[in-house]
């Protein structure tokens, strides 16, 4: 069962059970009274050393958690569902319950059960969702959990197309209340997916009805919401008056604490943005009961900043998980991470899903990395002054470039000492830090005049910003060293979080407590001898608090100031009005000891709150170094070369490599091949290559290393290459591969003539495109005709930089067709004995057949079957050749539709 599926099934069940809560006992009367208040939500109702679950939540948690279900008496009602989760373990129950995609109600015992007087009182103290979780248990370290709104506008006439063409836009916001961040955009409904793939939120809020009948479907709920959505998404939601717009413009002033929202370049006029985000304010305010979520800013962004990749897109080009089975290992992140702080890995995978269009931010990057490799000094790395054309280098064979390695090494020791400052700041931002947080933010701070030292020769404006730290960081760690204890408890109420000498009454009753033992003895010593009971003994138990303990033998013998307390068989226990007197100062003691503590953290957090903004901008500052040393030890490690970038609309490779693939090789094993792609006349090279060769024998892997070595490069990072020289492309565009969508009800050909429309339609003179197979999905001559007239439009109309792999070899004939802006390539294959070998070498020319019959015998086809294949090709060979003249002269006479050179 899918969690969507399980959580709709959840949904449904809260409607099975018909209860009179008047006909039940007192606690499940309390119960049902706050299950009332939060519908569709699954309560966690604390009962001594549990959580425990009743009616339809009982039954969903048990099938979720894989619990045991059980039963407790309901009075009149009868014997109810029950399941339970140990208090102790509830952070891990509640997390397997939100990846399910269900919120959860945490209902707390607000009193001492023992000294409560009746039914003890209890209140819900925390919604959870998947996106508004905080608490470090439910977070991945590595990476961001966002909640996004959308708020779709209408459609309206397209200003930028003539005639009849429609557009609908949407406004779209995005939080991560963990780490303080909150950014909002405006976008085309066609690029609302690409943009939510890229931020991957946890919780989805869209409009719609908050209630719905027994098995009505989610997608119901939300008519004005597309199926698409829907489908990928944990969708909640809201009602119309989320997305007022005084109401959610009343509350995003308060939230940020500002009279107006024109700072953040959001007026009236933004209205679309301003609507999605009040819906996360809205939806803060009602999930966090207590204080809500702090955030410096709201910002706006821009999607023409970043390169234009669709979902399809990532997900072909396995930019942060493999195709095959979503694993992390694979991926183009896996390869590029090694940063050592979890603010650090959040930050890389941002850059790699965000690719930039902004060249002077590109720079600074790459400056950094280059200062990194270099440290100062003269070494033989790359660099946008070398040359480019004139480098040689035979990667694997004796060519490695040397690189000062010194500054990373000191990062790689100091970085890892660093906690997550980010979400810590946030923590301290909302007064909800905890000792050990504080614990982490002193060590953490501590670090930063250490890592500022060891970046003091470097000159790129990235590397400067962490030359010298705010001063005032020395107050925070001051204030945290003069209070905290230097092993502070996890939890306040287990006391020791104040350090010694800090207070002078804490000190005092602490004197007491740590003397108990000390007076006991000397107090029974001094009753022995008043008495001479020599089996008299004074001691204490958490049961029946200090007491006086006898021999039954000698119990007759006690003075009358003695008190009996307690009999046992042997025993008889009493007290005295001294020992008394002594108990109730140490109780007095233990809680006033508790209550002082609790009140001087809550002081020291008072007193750090207002530095939480700074110790945001710090963690911003280490998270880029972090990134940036990162990747210039990939660099390091790989030989990767600087890019030069431009405004051009070409791209020059010199034997560029998978990132991925060649790490999975022994070293030297991966061939290296150039790319060269122009629009216009800016070279002598193509705009579009056709590439043919035998399946298995690396286009595919060819491709996507030209379209990685550009997202590498627009996100900031050296390539692997031996030279890189490309304009910047503001969109990537792929159609590799495609299967059947039979939910939609798309055959495999749909899907794919789908891919295709949208990269025609989408796709401009600076994007890049990978094609693969197009036309595979329908009959030869329709799949021909169709692939040479895409190749055609995308020369003629789009002017994409375009790599288009095929075993269409008819499709060579556009080289005659469009000298100088299509060129063939082919990948070459040594053929021995009908057996072949594959060279992994793109080189010019076209392919002259396809071996698709030798590898079928590689694969393990039956001899008979690939012997009756072979006789079956060269019959149709012949055939097809007449054949072939004429679709030619046919598909150049309908060349003149299009827009030719």
């Amino acid at each position: 069962m899918t969690s969507l599926t399980a959580a709709n099934t959840a949904y449904q069940t809260l409607h099975s059970f018909q209860v009179d809560a008047a006909q039940a006992t007192p606690m499940v009367r309390q119960f049902l009274e706050v299950k009332r208040q939060y519908p569709g939500v699954m309560l966690l109702y604390r009962m001594g050393d549990f959580y425990e679950t009743f009616f339809e939540d009982a039954i969903t948690a048990a099938r979720l958690l894989e619990i045991t279900l059980t039963g407790r008496d309901a009075g009149s009602l009868g014997r109810i569902p029950m399941a339970g989760v140990p208090a102790k373990a509830v952070d891990q129950y509640t997390a397997r319950l939100l990846e399910h995609r269900l919120k959860v109600a945490i209902c707390d015992q607000m009193e001492d059960p023992a000294q409560a007087k009746g039914l003890v009182a209890r209140q819900v103290t925390r919604v959870l969702s998947p996106g508004t979780v905080t608490e470090s248990a439910l977070l991945k370290s590595d990476r961001n959990n966002y909640m996004a709104a959308v708020v779709l506008g209408p459609v309206e006439a397209d200003p930028g197309k003539a005639g009849p063409a429609k557009v609908q836009r949407a406004g779209l916001a995005y939080c991560d209340v963990s780490t303080g961040e909150f950014w909002v955009t405006d976008v085309e409904m066609s690029q609302l997916s690409g943009e939510l793939a890229r931020i991957q939120p946890a919780e989805l809020l869209v409009p719609g009805r908050l209630h719905r009948p027994p098995g009505q479907p989610v997608a119901e709920l939300l008519p004005d919401v597309p199926t698409c959505l829907t489908e990928s998404y944990s969708c909640t939601p809201l009602p119309p008056a989320a997305y007022e717009d005084r109401h959610t413009h009343r509350l995003l002033l308060s939230m940020f604490r500002v009279s107006s929202l024109e700072g953040y370049g959001l007026g009236w006029e933004a209205s679309l943005i301003l609507r999605a985000a009040g819906a996360i304010a809205h939806y803060l305010k009602e999930t966090f009961l207590e204080t809500l979520p702090a955030f410096d800013r709201i910002q706006r962004y821009f999607l023409n900043d970043t390169v234009a990749m669709s979902p399809t897109v990532r997900k072909n080009l396995e930019l942060l998980s493999t195709v095959k089975d979503d694993r992390y290992e694979g991926s183009l992140l896996s390869v590029l991470n090694q940063t050592h702080t979890s603010m650090g890995s959040r930050l890389l995978r941002q850059w790699v899903s965000q690719p930039l269009t902004h060249l002077p931010e590109i720079e600074s990057r790459l400056d950094a990395i280059e200062e990194l490799l270099h440290s100062g000094g003269d070494s033989g790395a790359y660099s946008a002054k070398d040359s480019g054309k004139d480098i040689v280098q035979n990667i694997g064979q004796n060519s490695v470039q040397q690189y000062s390695a010194q500054p990373r090494q000191q990062l790689a020791e100091l970085l890892p000492a660093v906690y997550d400052l980010e979400r810590l700041s946030v923590r301290l931002a909302s007064a909800n830090v905890s000792p050990r947080d504080l614990l982490a933010l002193k060590i953490s701070l501590q670090k930063l005049p250490q890592i500022a030292q060891c970046m003091q020769s470097f000159k790129s404006f990235h590397l400067l910003r962490v030359q010298a730290f705010p001063p005032e960081i020395v107050q925070v760690v001051g204030l945290i060293e003069r209070a905290l204890s230097d092993t502070p408890p996890v939890n306040l109420k287990e006391g020791g979080v104040i350090r010694a000498g800090y207070h002078p009454e804490l000190d005092r009753l602490r004197q007491l407590l740590e003397g108990q033992v000390q007076w006991l003895a000397e107090y029974e010593e001094s009753l022995r001898l008043e008495t001479g009971l020599r089996s008299l003994k004074v001691n204490h138990n958490q049961a029946f608090g200090f007491y006086i303990e006898i021999s039954r033998v000698q119990a007759r013998q006690v003075p009358e100031t003695f008190h009996r307390k307690q009999t046992l068989t042997n025993a008889e226990r009493f007290t005295t009005d001294r020992l008394k007197t002594y108990e109730a100062e140490v109780m007095d003691a233990q809680s006033r000891v508790l209550s002082l503590e609790q009140n001087l953290f809550s002081e020291l957090r008072s007193q750090l709150q207002p530095y939480a903004a700074l110790v945001k901008e710090c963690a911003h500052r280490v998270a880029v170094l972090d990134v940036l040393q990162s990747l210039a030890q990939v660099a390091d490690d790989r030989q990767y070369v600087r890019p030069k970038l431009d405004e051009s609309k070409s791209l020059h490779l010199e034997n560029v490599r998978h990132p991925v693939v060649e790490t999975m090789l022994p070293v030297g094993r991966f061939v290296p091949n150039a790319c060269s792609l122009a629009h216009g006349a800016e070279s002598d090279a193509p705009q579009l290559m056709i590439i043919t060769g035998p399946n298995m024998a690396g286009k595919s892997t060819y491709m996507r290393q030209v379209a990685l070595a550009v997202v590498l490069a627009q996100m900031g990072s050296f390539v692997p290459a031996t030279y890189a020289r490309m304009g910047l492309v503001d969109g990537i565009y792929t159609r590799i591969g495609a299967v059947d969508d039979l939910a939609a009800g798309q055959s495999t050909f749909m899907v794919e003539m789908n891919e295709t429309a949208q990269i025609l339609n989408n796709a401009t003179d600076r994007s890049l495109v990978i094609l693969d197979e197009v036309g595979r999905g329908t009959s030869t001559y329709d799949g021909v005709a169709i692939a040479w007239s895409v190749a055609e439009f995308l020369v003629s109309n789009v002017g994409a930089r375009t790599l288009f792999a095929t075993h269409y070899h008819e499709l060579n004939a556009l080289e005659a067709v469009y000298p100088g802006h299509i060129r063939n390539f082919r990948v070459c294959v040594t053929e021995s004995d009908d057996e072949i070998e594959f060279l992994h070498t793109v080189e010019p020319g076209a392919a002259q057949k396809s071996y698709g019959i030798q590898v079928a015998r590689m694969a393990g086809v039956p001899a008979l079957v690939t012997q009756r294949a072979t006789a079956r090709l060269n019959a149709l060979q012949k055939k097809a050749s007449a054949i072939l003249e004429v679709n030619k002269a046919a598909l150049t006479e309908a060349s003149p539709q299009l827009r030719l050179f």
